[in-house]
């Protein structure tokens, strides 16, 4: 079996496909009021309010998280940081944000090699 995507329900498909395409730097597949990323979906599950659980975190890594943190605060205003980029105790360099429904996003700084 393999891992083929997360899709995140919100009350708010635009806006959300809106911030994960700035995040991504990917412009999202919209069928209906689906939104599709490589592997990421967004949608709004019609007449049913989404779910506001948060107890997931969706996880990325990048080669600069200086770059990535200077390019978010830049094209995304009001982004709410939860830990700017810090080097973590076991090594990890990392930050830690919020999309507009509340879901936490984690980057990390991918290794050197």
């Amino acid at each position: 079996m393999k891992f083929s995507g997360v899709c995140i329900e919100t009350d708010d498909a635009p806006l959300l496909a809106g911030f994960y395409s700035k995040v991504l730097q990917e412009e999202p597949l919209v069928e209906g009021s689906h939104y599709g990323f490589s592997k990421i979906a967004v949608y709004n599950p019609g007449n049913v309010t989404a779910a506001k659980v948060r107890n997931v975190w969706l996880s990325f890594s990048t080669p600069d998280i200086d770059a990535l943190y200077g390019r978010l605060l830049r094209e995304i205003p009001g982004i709410e940081i939860i830990a700017p980029p810090e080097r973590k105790p076991w090594g990890a360099y990392s930050v830690w944000f919020l999309d507009p429904d509340g879901n936490r996003i984690a980057v990390y700084q991918e290794d050197e090699k």
